[in-house]
């Protein structure tokens, strides 16, 4: 009954790794799902929960959604409601809600995901991708961490060819997504997203490819 969190460089088949560690040892993987699970746990569509997803607000806007956001204590009167349902296709793991969050904001947003990832991790045989949680489950004893990652151009390489993009907009990607998570970690874990530290184990699928990094993360998990 373990845990597995990967962090992971835009572009370096993180995800993929998660998918087949998952596979090989009959485990969960959470990283889309786990938005669908937050989304569901709000009462929220979950495109409502993807604009927080790993991409923290300008501190501006931040302020500017308390004044434009209906039902919020401070928000500015006399605008519509929005109309909020429920889309989620993943295991019933939530703890029943009595109504759906009033107000929906980055901080909520990470909140719930925190209550979220507990609770799959106190199941067991779980992988979370990415949401900071090696920081947030640091001191879980059965919890491995792993850090993935790829030298740029080969990160280049992949997302121009799983993403069909051009090679400047497969870098622009890249720096963009790898920042929003920098600071995602940061400004909720105050720590670095990056640190070795935090980690068991970092892999680079460059150098071992995707397999070897598989394989190298279910031997690292026999070891904890």
């Amino acid at each position: 009954m373990s845990v597995i969190t990967i962090s992971r460089t835009y572009g370096s088949d993180g995800r993929a790794v998660a998918a087949q560690v998952a596979e090989k040892l009959g485990y969960l993987c959470m990283n889309k799902d786990l938005i669908a699970e937050v989304a569901r746990e709000a009462q929220v569509p979950i495109s409502e929960v993807e604009r927080f997803d790993e991409q923290p607000e300008h501190p501006a806007l931040r302020v500017l959604r308390k004044f434009l956001t209906p039902g919020h204590p401070e928000a500015i009167t006399g605008l519509s409601e929005y109309e909020w349902w429920t889309t989620a296709a993943v295991p019933d793991i939530s703890v029943s809600r009595d109504k759906a969050l009033s107000i929906l904001d980055e901080e909520a947003f990470v909140q719930l995901t925190r209550e979220v990832m507990v609770r799959l991790a106190e199941r067991g045989n779980m992988i979370l991708v990415g949401r900071g949680g090696s920081a947030l489950l640091k001191d879980r004893l059965d919890t491995l961490h792993v850090r993935v990652v790829a030298p740029l151009e080969h990160r280049i390489d992949t997302t121009m060819a799983r993403d069909e993009l051009s090679r400047a907009e497969a870098l622009k990607r890249i720096r963009k997504r790898d920042e929003q998570r920098k600071l995602y970690v940061k400004r909720h874990y105050g720590t670095n997203w990056d640190a070795s530290d935090q980690f068991h184990l970092t892999v680079n699928t460059a150098h071992i490819g995707v397999n070897g990094s598989v394989c190298t993360i279910i031997e690292a998990l026999r070891h904890l």
